[in-house]
């Protein structure tokens, strides 16, 4: 997979020009790094299929910069045979890097207010490794391997730009902060997927000014300010909060149902509007920080079987 070893070397790279130029970040910068991992088998049912599974390696640098590295994989419901149906979803795979820059407004002394602009570029099809990564998983834990993945969308250069606003809104009369909501919106143009979309998030907890809320691998970017962490010298050093989430998305394009923009390959008619609701919660602890969440979301194409499950797992650390 050589497209997929030069992402890897690029990410590297970055972190080690970064790393021997320590000059160039803000005398008392810092770095958070964020890990999350979306997979049905996080969810009720495990049925295995459509958006199986996604992974995110995020870095937010102390100067507003951040990039990332992502995978997705994408099947259909029967994965037990060579040759899926084809009004079912294909086999697909997407392996991209990617880079931006975000920061709070500054609004008369307030800070509700998010934005951040973020490039993608990887690739589409076998190149992504889409394969390799889940039959080699599915052999660690015993389960069959999937089996049509020679049918999957062919190579194609994966190109997108994504801008995303957030915008926070205190719920507590108390002035406390226990209850706020997150309203967001996004757009994604490219290769990949072309969409807007309109959320809303809702939290009740303790000490929700340390974070922005949860954010999505497919439907966010990288951005998590330096101020959702805090070393372990600032108090308070405990937050928890529990969310519910919805979404709704406008949808161009999807590599996912409609397959490559430039060759011949399998695709599906899309639906042209998904929703999709969730329920989760988040611990910080000092300097790290855990979320878990569930979601249900609408028929992504019109032959779907049913709605789909899927969940997550996020860790973030301050370094």
């Amino acid at each position: 997979m050589p497209t997929a070893r030069l992402i890897a070397f690029a990410l590297v790279a970055t972190v080690a020009r970064a790393v021997e130029t320590p000059a160039v970040l803000a005398p008392q910068s810092v770095w958070v790094v964020s890990v999350t991992e979306e997979n049905d088998k996080f969810a009720p049912k495990n049925k295995d299929r459509y958006y199986t599974q996604g992974l995110k390696v995020a870095v937010n640098r102390g100067d507003h910069t951040f990039f990332s590295v992502t995978q997705e994989i994408n099947t259909p419901a029967d994965t037990s045979t060579a040759d899926p149906s084809l009004d079912d979803m294909p086999y697909s795979g997407a392996l991209y890097f990617g880079w931006g820059y975000g920061g709070i407004l500054e609004r008369g002394g307030r800070r509700d207010c998010l934005f951040s602009l973020e490039a993608k570029l990887g690739v589409i099809g076998p190149s992504a490794g889409g394969e390799t990564i889940q039959n080699k998983f599915h052999d660690l834990i015993g389960t069959p391997a999937a089996a049509g993945w020679g049918t999957q969308i062919p190579d194609e250069l994966l190109i997108n730009v994504d801008a995303e606003f957030r915008r926070r809104f205190d719920l507590d009369a108390s002035g406390r902060g226990y209850r706020d909501l997150i309203a967001r919106g996004v757009l994604e143009l490219g290769t990949m997927r072309t969409e807007v979309l309109v959320g809303a998030q809702l939290r009740w907890g303790l000490n929700l000014d340390r974070s922005w809320g949860h954010s999505y691998i497919r439907h966010s970017n990288g951005y998590d300010p330096i101020d959702t962490l805090r070393s372990k010298d600032v108090r308070p050093d405990f937050a928890y909060w529990a969310f519910v989430d919805t979404q709704l998305e406008v949808v161009v394009r999807n590599y996912a149902t409609d397959g490559t923009n430039f060759r011949e390959s399998r695709g599906v008619t899309r639906s042209p509007i998904v929703l999709q609701c969730s329920v989760g919660t988040t611990f910080q602890v000092r300097s790290c920080s855990a979320t878990y969440f569930i979601a249900i979301r609408t028929k992504e194409f019109e032959t779907q079987a049913d709605a789909h499950l899927f969940g997550g797992l996020k860790g973030q650390f301050l370094f």
